[in-house]
């Protein structure tokens, strides 16, 4: 994972304006003790219903449409408030007011929300993080029959990571497998087949040619990921794991005369 200074406000300045104080996701801290005004800046993603209040919501739209895509960046509505130096008291009218347009943002940048600037660095990083591998299982185990009906199952199951620091926070991601794509080793498969079970033929196939084989499972994961013990949020996109082939011998039944 990436890791990158506390986030901080964004704050302009006009007269003596000063820097923001350290943030809590989107915000800034009112400046003591100024002359003139300053301008005070927040953030959300752009996702639809959003307003300045949804910092922490986000949405594939926000997450998924700046460019370089896959390198953290969300994309913010802006809105901004001048605030009077001397009073700290926000002038409204006008008070916040929407920016035209829309920026795009890494998590480095001074400001942005931290829930949402995670979440960025998880669509780029959530398909590293994930490295659980589906073990492909098969009924009968290690050898089989030609023309036999078999039958495949993984174990894989929703599974939570260490905690990692991410921006100054603690973030627990949860990955849940959602998709089983199974490859039987003699050039068939079975797409989104769910996992099977051990035991049953909810997965099945049966091999034609005798030979050896290595059946394996390609895994596509879903995610989940909380901040400082808050709410569960949804990890934008999803990460891929393809199992190793386990190998199984495919025989060929003999037929044998039985003297009666």
């Amino acid at each position: 994972m990436c890791g990158y200074g506390a986030d901080n406000g964004f704050v302009f300045g006009s007269g003596n304006g000063g820097p923001g104080s350290p943030g809590g996701g989107g915000s800034t801290g009112a400046a003591v003790g100024l002359s003139g005004t300053y301008t005070v800046h927040e953030y959300a993603p752009t996702c639809t219903g959003n307003t300045r209040l949804d910092a922490n919501k986000t949405c594939g739209g926000a997450m998924q449409t700046c460019q370089p895509a896959g390198q953290g960046f969300v994309r913010y509505w802006i809105w901004a408030v001048t605030v009077d130096g001397r009073t700290g008291k926000v002038l409204d009218p006008p008070g916040w007011v929407q920016q035209p347009g829309t920026v795009c943002f890494g998590p480095a940048q001074q400001g942005v929300p931290a829930v949402a600037a995670i979440g960025g660095i998880l669509v780029r990083d959530f398909k590293d993080l994930v490295v659980v591998k589906g073990v492909a299982h098969v009924d009968p185990h290690g050898s089989t029959l030609v023309n036999f009906d078999n039958g495949f199952w993984t174990d894989a199951k929703t599974y939570v990571l260490a905690p990692v620091q991410i921006l100054g926070h603690t973030v627990v991601v949860t990955a849940m497998p959602e998709r089983f794509d199974w490859y039987f080793g003699d050039g068939a498969a079975a797409m989104d087949s769910g996992p099977g079970r051990h035991g049953a033929t909810d997965v099945a196939h049966t091999y034609t040619d005798k030979g050896t084989v290595n059946p394996y499972v390609v895994i596509t994961w879903s995610g989940t990921f909380t901040v400082d013990g808050g709410a569960a949020l949804d990890v934008i996109g999803t990460a891929t794991t393809t199992g190793d082939g386990t190998p199984l011998q495919v025989k060929e039944a003999k037929a044998q005369l039985v003297s009666g």
